[in-house]
C-alpha cells in the first residue's frame, strides 16, 4: 500500500481484531533493523541531515508559493 496513514489505519485494526502483529512493535523491529551496527552518533548525523533536508525542502516550496503569489500580482 503507497499511503502510510492507511497503512498503518489498516494494521492497527487488523491487530485490534487479532488477526495482524502488533504494529508498534513491529515499527520499532524495523527501526532497530535498521540501524543495526551503527554507533549512536551515526544515527544522529543521518536523522539531522534528514531533518535539514526537509527543512529545505519546506523553504523550497514556501519560495515557489511566494514566487506564484507575486507572480499574479504584477
Amino acid at each position: 500500500m503507497n499511503n502510510p496513514i492507511t497503512q498503518s489505519f489498516i494494521d492497527g485494526i487488523a491487530y485490534f481484531w487479532g488477526v495482524g502483529d502488533n504494529p508498534i512493535e513491529k515499527y520499532y523491529e524495523e527501526r532497530k533493523a535498521k540501524n543495526e551496527g551503527l554507533e549512536s552518533w551515526e544515527i544522529d548525523a543521518r536523522n539531522l541531515r534528514r531533518d535539514w533536508e526537509r527543512v529545505g525542502m519546506y523553504i523550497n516550496n514556501a519560495m515557489g508559493y511566494y514566487e506564484h503569489e507575486t507572480a499574479e500580482t504584477k
